[in-house]
């Protein structure tokens, strides 16, 4: 934990888990060299809460450790969010956590996590219906929700409640005592104080059950954990993270649910999985077609790919417009350059070129249209069926431009296919790109 370590932040509410974290490590710093810092976040939910940060203060006073407190409205932000106090006031307060502890430069931060918090967390999960990796409960060592790059640490983890009470008593400090621990709305404190004493009256020793239980979760985990990073993407780009789809090929459930969150996280997504959703994504994955939505991410799976991105808006609509023939035309979102002679192809801006004999009537640029056919290889085809024969994937189809006369379509534009109409020789050539917003 304290491997080149020079500054420890600790999470300090003023209970007795917290307070004890506080003054071990401030006693474990001397030997081994770093400094600790208290942080404390008022979650204002109380009328009390003034008088508790003050308290903590003058605690930090007390054992001369400088201390950076902070408060946020919890209850008016879930509110507006519509989000569960328990749920914001954690994201709060880490989201605080992280920013004191990237100001003062501290290393890793820490918290007062117990024994007794691991069991009942275990339980939570259970009840919950989390997989393995939500059994293993909290990590000694893990990453700050939502600062990843940063980390927590657990010093108390193998410690129980009465444990950091008697480290308090002998330092001759009395830890603030919080009232909402009592409140069993919260499902903390139902799982402590009702359920719990309930399974106690069962197994006595329910406690180390749940934290052997958990235990044992930790090592089955870990060749999950290195199958997930066995399934590497060949592409990542605009549109999402893309993968071939016999990558998925045999991974376990529990790995697909980590790479689902380890994509989304790079394109800055939050995702929600749960078994249901990856029972789905299983089917999916199994039939080769079809789309999953975890939270704002979705995994989508068409013609022998898969991608991991955000949800893809739907085609930006445009009026057809005449081409002129040579010259350049706008339509809605794109250029359209039409020649007499050869262009030069772009890698972002390909060409296309056809013969214009084949051509009946004047030239537009439209969208796709349901029922629009192509001469293909010999054969009028419809455009739906080409694409999926061609292996286009789904994602691929969003945002395809036309170029159609009157008989069909004459060359179809996407951002990686593009097709044209059989014909003789070229005396056409078009390019289409997109017209970056101002």
């Amino acid at each position: 934990m304290f491997r080149r370590v020079q500054k420890v932040l600790v999470a300090l509410s003023g209970g007795a888990d917290s307070t004890a974290c506080l003054l071990i490590l401030k006693e474990a710093g001397r030997d081994l060299g770093f400094e600790v810092v208290a942080c404390h976040f008022d979650h204002q939910l109380r009328e009390s809460s003034k008088d508790e940060m003050e308290a903590v203060r003058q605690l930090c006073d007390a054992v001369d450790v400088e201390c950076i407190t902070g408060e946020g409205d919890v209850g008016g932000v879930a509110t507006q969010m519509k989000r569960g106090i328990e749920e914001m006031a954690r994201e709060m307060r880490y989201q605080f956590l992280a920013f004191v502890a990237e100001k003062v430069g501290a290393d890793c931060i820490a918290t007062g996590h117990t024994a007794d918090d691991q069991a009942e967390t275990i339980l939570m999960r259970i009840v919950r219906g989390s997989g393995v990796r939500g059994i293993r409960g909290m990590l000694p060592v893990a990453e700050v929700p939502g600062s990843e790059a940063q980390r927590l640490i657990r010093p108390l983890i193998d410690s129980s409640r009465a444990e950091t009470e008697a480290i308090c008593a002998e330092f001759g400090i009395v830890p603030l005592d919080d009232p909402s621990n009592t409140d069993v709305r919260f499902t903390r404190n139902a799982i402590r104080l009702q359920v719990l004493p309930a399974l106690e009256a069962v197994n006595p020793s329910v406690r180390s059950a749940l934290i052997g239980l958990g235990e044992s979760a930790r090592e089955a985990f870990e060749p999950i954990e290195r199958r997930s990073y066995e399934v590497q993407p060949v592409e990542r780009g605009p549109v999402g993270t893309i993968f071939p789809i016999e990558k998925f090929d045999g991974v376990p459930t529990e790995a697909l649910g980590l790479v689902i969150e380890r994509e989304a996280m790079f394109f800055h997504l939050q995702p929600e999985t749960n078994r249901t959703r990856l029972v789905n994504l299983r089917d999916v994955l199994a039939s080769g077609t079809g789309s999953v939505l975890f939270g704002d991410a979705e995994i989508e799976a068409s013609c022998g790919w898969v991608r991991i991105g955000p949800p893809l808006d739907a085609v930006v609509p445009f009026a057809p417009s005449l081409l002129d023939v040579p010259g350049i035309t706008r339509a809605g979102p794109w250029r359209v350059e039409v020649a007499l002679d050869e262009l030069a192809d772009r890698s972002e801006a390909p060409v296309v070129a056809f013969d214009s004999r084949t051509c009946s009537g004047a030239l537009r640029v439209r969208p796709l249209e349901p029922g629009d056919r192509i001469e293909r290889h010999g054969m009028e085809r419809k455009v739906s069926d080409l694409l999926i024969n061609e292996k286009v994937p789904a994602w691929e189809r969003v945002g395809m431009v036309a170029v159609a006369d009157g008989k069909g379509v004459v060359a179809l534009f996407g951002a990686k296919h593009n097709f044209v109409r059989d014909g003789g020789d070229p005396d056409r050539w078009v390019r289409v790109s997109a017209i970056s917003p101002q």
